[in-house]
């Protein structure tokens, strides 16, 4: 029998809903991926002082996370952007299938992609990660005391997409509390040892929002290892780049959820010790078996 997708949970970055993935979900289901959309309460809050990361990441999990894996048995990749990289990392902590095959529960996170996702250590607020100092198209107080929203939008998110698709993405731009971004982190699941080779990050290279030497710098911090692949786009590829991001994502299945695992589970030497640091990246080049070889065995 094929081996059956996972669901994709996809976590937005902030000023956004969750609807700007529409494009690359609907992508993603025509290839067989079942997809999910997780809210976070700091989005156009109606007391902005009242929520938090914590907050984020806890409405997630329980009504997000937890119904996919608890109720249902699902295996999940959780896929965030920006801001969402910090509210998802903290709601998939606790959640892998690793951790939860091993208590002989069912289902679980199987990986995480960080598309310029933002990383932030347990303790540490997005605030200070970025220097304790807001970038200048942040404006702080708008549209009332405690929300952000970002100006100018398309060229600071938005600046390689469809010139005719501009007045849309200024007219989605939402009020974001700016406690978010000030709060401390949970634990992330990005530091669980669990996903050792199942945790990747897409750069985005012309970004005006989140330039590419502060993604390097974040995940150089995090100390643990991601594997990386580029998009030369601004901030947002799943606008002006949809196709690209759905075969990165499908890619990660199928070179990391099927191809390594099915390596390390079938034909690594049986006298080779594992190491989960020394798994292949899941965009390097595959010297071992090919998709078809794999995925043929799992039918």
């Amino acid at each position: 029998m094929a081996e059956p997708r996972p669901t994709i949970v996809f976590f937005a970055g902030a000023f956004a809903a969750p609807s700007c993935f529409d494009t690359i979900a609907k992508q993603l289901q025509q290839s067989g991926y079942p997809t999910a959309y997780a809210s976070v309460t700091s989005l156009a809050p109606s007391d902005p002082a009242a929520v938090s990361v914590a907050t984020d990441a806890e409405f997630a999990r329980k009504n997000t996370l937890l119904p996919l894996i608890d109720d249902q048995g699902k295996d999940v990749v959780v896929f965030t952007h920006s801001y969402g990289g910090v509210a998802g990392g903290a709601a998939a902590a606790g959640l892998s299938k690793a951790s939860r095959s091993s208590r002989g529960e069912a289902g679980g996170v199987i990986g995480l992609i960080y598309l310029v996702g933002n990383i932030v250590a347990e303790g540490e607020s997005l605030f200070q990660a970025i220097g304790e100092a807001y970038p200048p198209f942040i404006k702080e107080g708008n549209p009332s005391r405690g929300l952000a929203v970002i100006n100018p939008v398309i060229d600071t998110l938005y600046a390689d997409a469809d010139p005719a698709l501009a007045p849309t993405l200024e007219a989605a731009m939402t009020p974001h509390a700016l406690a978010a971004f000030e709060t401390p982190s949970p634990p992330p699941a990005w530091a669980e040892s669990n996903y050792d080779g199942h945790r990747a990050y897409i750069r985005t290279l012309d970004d005006q929002c989140n330039p590419l030497f502060i993604q390097d710098a974040w995940m150089e911090k995090s100390g643990v290892q991601w594997d990386t692949v580029d998009l030369k786009s601004s901030h947002c590829p799943f606008i002006s780049r949809p196709e690209d991001v759905v075969a990165r994502i499908d890619d990660y299945f199928v070179h990391v959820m099927v191809l390594v695992d099915f390596y390390y589970a079938n034909l690594m030497p049986a006298d080779h010790e594992f190491d989960s640091r020394r798994k292949p990246s899941c965009w390097n080049a595959w010297g071992k078996i090919s998709a078809h070889t794999a995925l043929d065995a799992l039918k």
